[in-house]
Parts: C-alpha cells; structure tokens; sequence
C-alpha cells in the first residue's frame, strides 16, 4: 500500500495508516501484496489494489470477503471508490462536503479535478446484504454537518 501511496497520482484518497495500528486490524492481502483491504472493528478501510496485481478484480473479491467477517461501514471521497463500495453492498447513507481545512496531505485538485473540481464530499456508506452487485447512485446521501454525524448515520443504518 505504501508503494502505492507513492506511485499513484489518486493515492491521496485513502488514508494509510501507519504500521502499528495496521497491526490493530485484520487484513486481507493477496499474496503477491498487490491488493488488499484492511478491517477497524466493522469498519473497512484502506482499500488497495495496484493495477499489475495478478489477481484481477481482487479488491471487489476482498471488499466482499471483508462484508463476511463483520465490515459493516466505510467512509471514501466521491471519486470512483464509491462504485466500487457499491458492488461489494454498500449504500450510501450520508455524504460531507469538502473542507479544504481537511484536505489530505499530497492532496493534487488538479489531478481530482473530475470530481467536483477536485473537492469531492466525502461519502459515508453502510452495508446492505440485499444490494451486493449495486450500482451507485452519484449524488446520493443526505448532508451531514460533520465527520461524527456521518459515522453515526452509517452505524444507525447498520443497526437495523
């Protein structure tokens, strides 16, 4: 992931973490290390998969596999993540929207430019059993007014 991190221009939409909390986590990794998921509790975060990875699509296979042992909810900029979480089950249940006080660090809004002119909300999304192969709808999610009310909503809409 830290290759990745490095390499690829999108990168700074997911969050790495560093190496002890990772060790917190359950990850799910192929075995090459070229894509992978990692699981905080019922969280799923830090999503991976470069592109010469020998296993295609492995990242959806990982997002499903993550659903099984217990990811419930995530959090991503609406960039194409967001269609990615979509096939694996995920609805979006709220959305923030950008601060650039929060930007990430390596943050380029030239190269996220396609994306709201590269201030793109930040999408909460929770799992939903019945919708595994959905599709994203852009746009979808009530607003939130901070980080916190979207994690709530994403876990009020776990709970049920």
């Amino acid at each position: 992931m830290l290759e990745l991190a490095h390499k690829n221009p999108h990168a700074a939409s997911v969050y790495v973490y560093d190496e002890d909390e990772y060790r917190q986590m359950r990850l799910l990794v192929t075995d090459d290390g070229k894509a992978g998921v990692a699981l905080k509790g019922d969280e799923i975060v830090s999503a991976f998969a470069h592109k010469d990875c020998v296993h295609p699509r492995a990242a959806r296979a990982m997002l499903r596999h993550a659903t099984a042992l217990g990811g419930r909810r995530l959090d991503c900029f609406d960039t194409v993540l967001p269609d990615l979480y979509a096939d694996a089950g995920f609805v979006p249940v709220a959305r923030l929207r950008w601060s650039d006080d929060y930007a990430p660090d390596g943050w380029d809004y030239d190269t996220f430019h396609a994306f709201n002119n590269g201030r793109p909300d930040v999408v909460f999304m929770a799992y939903d059993r019945g919708r595994v192969g959905g599709k994203y709808a852009p746009g979808a999610g009530a607003y939130v007014d901070d980080y916190d009310e979207g994690i709530a909503c994403a876990k009020e809409y776990c709970s049920h």
